[in-house]
C-alpha cells in the first residue's frame, strides 16, 4: 500500500497567510485612514489659518476706508495672495454697538480636491471663515501716565469705559480695578508691571508707549478777572482769565458758565464749589487742588460738542516740564464730582479715607494714582466728555 506522507509544515503556513491577508488588509485600510487625517486634515487646518488670516486682513481694509468700501467681492487683492473667493459686506451691525461702530464684514471661502479621503467617499472639502471688523468708540475712562498703586480691600468700579496705564498696576491683597462696561478693557503699556490682585477683566499688556490724548486747544478767554469778594460767605466767579493764585475762602462758590485760565494755580480749600457748563485751564505746572464736596460739570445740559471748551471740565497742557503737582484727598467729608473730560498730566492724586467720595463721569488723565479708599469713574453719554486715546482706531470685533 502506498502512503501519501503529509507536510503538516505547509498547511500550517497556508493558514497562517490566509490569517494574515485580511489582517493587512485591515491594517492597510487603518493607514490610509490616518494618511488621510494627517494629509488631508493637515492641509485643512493650514487652509482654515490661511483663510482666517484673510478674512481679518479684507476686514480690517473695508473698515478703513468704510465710505468708499463696498458689498462686493475682492476689492483688496493684496491682502489675498491665496486666491480665495471674497465676500464683504458694508455695514453689518457691530457685536457692541456701546464699543463700536461702522462695522463691516468679509467672509474668505474655498474649495480643493483631497488627497486620500476619495477612499472614504470624500472628494472635495470646502472651508470658509469670517471676520468683523469697525472702529472703537469706547472711551477711556481712566488714563494714567505713570502707576497705579492701591492697597487694603479697596475697588475702582470704572463703568462702561476702559483703562489705560502707562506706569504698571500694583495692588495688595484683594484691592483691584473692576471695569464693568461692554467691551471695556485694562491695559497696562510699555510692558509695564501687571500685579493686581484683583482686576476684571483680565490686564492686557501691550509693549507700546501710551498713546498721547487727542490734541487739544482751549478757548480764548482775554477777559482779566481777580477773585469776587464773598456775599453772606458766598463767591460767584466769572469766566476769565484770573493771573494770581486763587484761593477760595467762601463758604460756598459758584462758577458761572464759560471758560476759566487760572494761571496760578487753583484750591478750593475744601469750601463747597460747583458750576455747570464750565471749562477751567490750569496754568503750566500750577497746583490745583481740590477738597470738601466739589461738583463741576463741563456741560450744562446739552452736548458738550461744538462748545467752546468741548467737553473737557479741567485741563493742563500733556507738554510740562518734569515739577509734578499733587491733589491728596483724604478723611470724611470730601465728594468730589467731576463731568466731563479731566486732562491733569503732571498732576498726582491721592485718594484715601472713607466715608468719601471721588467720581469721574467721562475721562481722568493724570500723572499717577494712589488709591487708598473707593473711586468709581466712567465714561459719560456725551462722548464728548469722553477721552479716546483709540479714537477712531479700526480693530477687528469679531
Amino acid at each position: 500500500m502506498c502512503h501519501k506522507k503529509i507536510d503538516s509544515r505547509n498547511e500550517l503556513s497556508d493558514a497562517e497567510s490566509g490569517a494574515v491577508l485580511p489582517f493587512f488588509a485591515i491594517l492597510l485600510v487603518v493607514l490610509l485612514g490616518f494618511a488621510a487625517f494627517a494629509v488631508d486634515f493637515g492641509f485643512a487646518y493650514m487652509r482654515q489659518a490661511q483663510l482666517q488670516s484673510v478674512a481679518d486682513a479684507e476686514a480690517l481694509a473695508c473698515a478703513r476706508t468704510y465710505s468708499t468700501c463696498t458689498s462686493g467681492g475682492d476689492q483688496f487683492p493684496l491682502t489675498n495672495p491665496y486666491g480665495f473667493t471674497i465676500a464683504t459686506t458694508n455695514s453689518v451691525t457691530c457685536p457692541n454697538t456701546a464699543t463700536q461702530n461702522n462695522c463691516v464684514q468679509a467672509t474668505a471661502s474655498t474649495s480643493w480636491n483631497t488627497f486620500f479621503l476619495p477612499l472614504f467617499g470624500f472628494n472635495t472639502l470646502n472651508l470658509s471663515k469670517t471676520a468683523i471688523a469697525g472702529k472703537r468708540a469706547t472711551g477711556d475712562a481712566l488714563i494714567i501716565r505713570g502707576v497705579v498703586s492701591m492697597n487694603g480691600n479697596h475697588i475702582m468700579t470704572v463703568s462702561g469705559g476702559s483703562v489705560a496705564v502707562g506706569g504698571g498696576i500694583s495692588t495688595t491683597n484683594q484691592s483691584g480695578i473692576d471695569a464693568t462696561g461692554t467691551g471695556a478693557t485694562i491695559t497696562v503699556y510699555n510692558n509695564s508691571t501687571n500685579s493686581c490682585g484683583s482686576c476684571t477683566p483680565s490686564v492686557l499688556s501691550n509693549g507700546a508707549v501710551l498713546p498721547s490724548p487727542p490734541a487739544y486747544t482751549p478757548p480764548s478767554s482775554p477777559t482779566v478777572r481777580t477773585a469776587p469778594v464773598c456775599v453772606s460767605n458766598v463767591g460767584t466767579f466769572l469766566p476769565g482769565t484770573y493771573s494770581a493764585a486763587v484761593s477760595m475762602s467762601c463758604a460756598s462758590n459758584t462758577l458761572t458758565a464759560g471758560t476759566y485760565y487760572f494761571n496760578g494755580g487753583f484750591d478750593n480749600n475744601g469750601n463747597t464749589l460747583t458750576g455747570t457748563g464750565v471749562t477751567i485751564i490750569v496754568g503750566v505746572d500750577k497746583a490745583f487742588n481740590l477738597s470738601g464736596t466739589v461738583n463741576l460739570n463741563s456741560s450744562n445740559g446739552s452736548s458738550t460738542c461744538g462748545t467752546a471748551g468741548g467737553g473737557m471740565v479741567v485741563y493742563q497742557p500733556v507738554t510740562l516740564t518734569n515739577t509734578f503737582q499733587s491733589i491728596s484727598v483724604a478723611g470724611a467729608g470730601n465728594n468730589i464730582t467731576l463731568t466731563g473730560k479731566v486732562q491733569l498730566p503732571n498732576t498726582d492724586f491721592t485718594f484715601k479715607g472713607s466715608p468719601t467720595s471721588f467720581s469721574v463721569t467721562g475721562s481722568l488723565y493724570a500723572n499717577s494714582l494712589t488709591l487708598k479708599g473707593n473711586m468709581s469713574a466712567g465714561i459719560s453719554a456725551d462722548p464728548c466728555q469722553n477721552i479716546n486715546l483709540g479714537a477712531g482706531t479700526t480693530i477687528l470685533v469679531q
